[in-house]
């Protein structure tokens, strides 16, 4: 095999698991932003700290009971920001929403540095530590099933989103919160509920992310960074759309390295990553800006 080739072989396979954990973390940003227009820009945070949770607890549960209790708190952790923070600044705009989600991130951030340090510890593994060998690179079996779980997880929201009374419920709440009131939904219940389906989907991310690479408070929390731009390509009120997207990013990720010298400057796949979200955003024809995202 050609050189080039190879190496282009073994820079896409190295993405496998950043393709499966930005495909939940995109998942939950969209379930959000269809349930409440806000754009969470707390979704690393909310995936690093279930991470840590399941890291403390895995010596007295195991792993997979620390991994049920981590996800556990991440879906609480979605339903007490929704609360908490988003709830009580509806009344402001969605602006203000997004920007109370900041405070969230930093918050969560200061927490977990405090509790574990900043010494990155390798996260709790759901899979055995199994290596596969694909050239002159090493693939995990975890980073195997990290996709193959967020393909799972994403048919799984998919219909619920689209199959269930609860999705079209949400849906409706999203659209027209007077409405949905007089049609006897109560907007606030299923907002609370895609917050926390997001938190679900940000904490496996979180956990099996955790697994692959380090848990680190500030690394994990700004690993999610790409999903937005997963979020943002595949449309931010599409499902479908997200999955899509994260494939995309992580193509795009393990691609570029490839392309010689240029490929392996520091920084060039995000260079890429941002040109190729404002080429789609651009043929879209939406603006960049936070504020009009939120608000739309």
């Amino acid at each position: 095999m050609p050189h080039v080739l190879r190496d282009l072989l073994i820079n896409v396979v190295l993405t496998v698991p950043l393709v499966g954990a930005y495909t939940m973390f995109a998942l939950g940003l969209v379930f959000i932003y269809r349930a409440s227009k806000v754009l969470n820009l707390a979704h690393g945070a909310m995936a690093m700290l279930p991470a840590y949770i399941a890291y403390a607890l895995a010596s007295t549960f195991g792993a997979i009971g620390a991994t049920l209790v981590a996800l556990l708190a991440g879906g609480l952790l979605g339903v007490v920001v929704e609360i908490v923070v988003v709830r009580r600044l509806r009344s402001a705009s969605a602006t203000s929403q997004t920007v109370g989600t900041v405070g969230v991130l930093g918050l969560l951030i200061a927490l977990a540095a405090r509790q574990w340090g900043t010494t990155p510890v390798q996260g709790v593994s759901l899979f055995p530590r199994h290596t596969f060998r694909v050239g002159n690179a090493l693939l995990q079996l975890g980073d195997i099933g990290t996709l193959v779980v967020a393909l799972i997880a994403a048919a799984v929201f998919i219909a619920l989103f689209r199959f269930t009374d609860l999705g079209l419920a949400m849906r409706c709440a999203a659209d027209n919160r007077r409405a949905a009131r007089l049609m006897g939904i109560d907007p606030d219940r299923t907002t609370s509920m895609a917050w926390c389906f997001a938190g679900l989907l940000a904490a496996l991310g979180g956990i099996m992310l955790g697994a692959s690479t380090n848990l680190h408070p500030y690394t994990l929390s700004l690993q999610v960074l790409p999903a937005f731009v997963a979020a943002l390509i595949g449309g931010l009120e599409s499902i479908g759309g997200a999955v899509v997207g994260a494939v995309v990013v992580g193509l795009t990720l393990g691609l570029v390295p490839s392309f010689g010298q240029i490929g392996k400057q520091v920084g060039a796949p995000q260079l890429a990553l941002a040109a190729l979200a404002f080429v789609v955003m651009s043929l879209r024809g939406n603006r960049f800006s936070v504020a009009d995202m939120a608000g739309a």
